[in-house]
């Protein structure tokens, strides 16, 4: 296929297997077990300041510095910039191996052409969501060409951005496929002006839920044509399981001969029963029975990035966060709450985050528990003990040296997928069109999970 990249997976410098790369990343993260399984909810009461190399803390948050400007080195840990005189050398090694054992995340060029998109498909549309559409319709078109397939299956189709794209502007047939009837309505609607100036448009939107023993009954009954069809099944975005289930289709069904793939929500990922779950997929890291546990699975959708593209943002989320530790502690301290098993409390209105004790009546009221058990003078007096030890501060720290874990463990989850696919198609036969591929097609700060998958028989 000569418009897909040279290379059927792009690894970083001083890597040429998979099987060795995949088992560095897992030794990597090994080391550093306690943090990557901690609860941000148990920071104060399980002191996980102390997590972190005595010598780190200091380079990054001196106790004995007044006015010390500590954003701008979480910053620079966020961008693996190491040029701190004041780092020890083994916060740089730490630094430096994690954005070296991740993933190359810059699309790359030539690969990624976009097609433009008519005003009116852009209705809805985020400007992310544009952003995703146009390469992303451009590669499946580009595959099913090459395959001369002319039928696709878009699985979590939601309101159909995706989807009206292939049809609309790429004349292909299109079923697309969303477990929610509420998606699939919204997508509907949308579809009434492209059915204006299209009526021949080849699009049907069901709700269902595909599986491998029910994929080839769906497929015949939503085809076009009489003979025996082969079909293209993509997924923008699909998440969790679903885009496990959309690899496994494509491996066990002989009616799909291609597949587009990008995932998302890894934090949805199932582990059990082995052998058959999300994740992992492939001989390799199954025969090692690997498990990344789902705190670790969360892990990975974190993006480090934020600090220098949204920073605002991310400074309002760690607030939020120290809101919810030093909840947890003022409850354990009363005998609310026990520690180490902090009550779930779910998410709250951002009018509840003005202040800390706005946020513990809130709170207070979701766990139904009596406003008097924390008074606004107590939450008060907490808030300015905390915040005067600096306990804000070291969550963000914390949470932003933690933070570079994450596009390795989405590493791990990624490579597995491939060669997963790679191992499926060992027994297939050779053919001008069989691979798989994966490299990055969007810009990662618009869009984090940027990586598509690409596979054909």
């Amino acid at each position: 296929m000569t418009d897909l990249p040279d290379r059927e997976i792009y690894l970083p410098d001083g890597f040429t297997d998979p099987h060795v790369y995949l088992e560095s990343l897992i030794s990597f993260t090994s080391k550093f077990d306690r943090l990557i399984n901690m609860h941000i909810v148990n920071f104060i009461t399980d002191h996980q300041w102390e997590l972190l190399d005595p010598t780190w803390r200091q380079a990054l948050l001196p106790s004995n510095a007044e006015d010390y400007d500590w954003i701008t080195p979480l910053v620079h840990v966020a961008s693996a910039n190491t040029s701190a005189e004041n780092w020890p050398q083994s916060l740089k090694d730490y630094v430096e191996a994690a954005k070296n054992l991740a993933l190359p995340r810059v699309p790359l060029t030539g690969y990624n052409s976009k097609c433009t998109l008519d005003k009116w498909l852009l209705r809805g549309m985020t400007d992310k969501k544009r952003h995703e559409v146009e390469p992303m319709s451009t590669i499946v078109k580009r595959v099913a060409d090459r395959r001369d397939l002319t039928s696709v299956m878009d699985l979590g189709a939601g309101q159909g951005y995706l989807s009206r794209t292939l049809a609309y502007r790429h004349n292909l047939h299109v079923l697309a496929v969303d477990g929610s009837e509420v998606q699939t309505c919204g997508a509907k609607r949308f579809d009434k002006h492209a059915l204006k100036l299209r009526p021949d448009l080849k699009l049907d939107h069901v709700t269902d839920m595909v599986t491998p023993e029910n994929v080839s009954t769906i497929l015949a009954k939503w085809s076009k044509k009489e003979e025996h069809e082969k079909w293209l099944v993509c997924g923008l975005h699909a998440c969790g399981d679903l885009s496990s289930l959309m690899l496994r289709l494509f491996v066990s069904s002989d009616d799909i001969a291609a597949l587009v793939n990008v995932g998302c929500c890894y934090h949805f990922l199932t582990e059990e029963p082995y052998g058959s779950a999300g994740f992992p997929m492939s001989n390799f890291l199954t025969r090692q029975t690997y498990r990344m546990g789902s705190t670790a699975c969360m892990l990975a959708c974190q993006t480090p990035s934020r600090w220098s593209d949204k920073r605002e943002e991310t400074l309002v989320s760690f607030e939020h966060h120290f809101f919810r530790a030093l909840l947890q502690h003022v409850m354990v301290e009363k005998g609310l709450a026990e520690a180490g098993d902090p009550p779930i409390l779910g998410r709250l209105n951002k009018k509840f985050f003005v202040s800390f004790p706005v946020y513990v009546q809130a709170a207070l009221q979701r766990l139904k528990l009596p406003e008097s058990a924390i008074t606004t003078e107590e939450a008060e007096a907490y808030y300015a003990e905390y915040k005067a030890k600096q306990i804000d501060k070291q969550i963000a720290v914390l949470w932003t040296i933690r933070a570079l874990l994450a596009p390795v463990h989405e590493s791990i989850v990624l490579t597995d997928r491939w060669l997963y696919l790679k191992e499926s198609l060992d027994n297939e036969p050779s053919t001008p069109t069989k691979g798989v591929w994966m490299w990055p097609i969007f810009e990662p700060l618009t869009s984090p999970r940027n990586m598509v998958l690409v596979a054909s028989k």
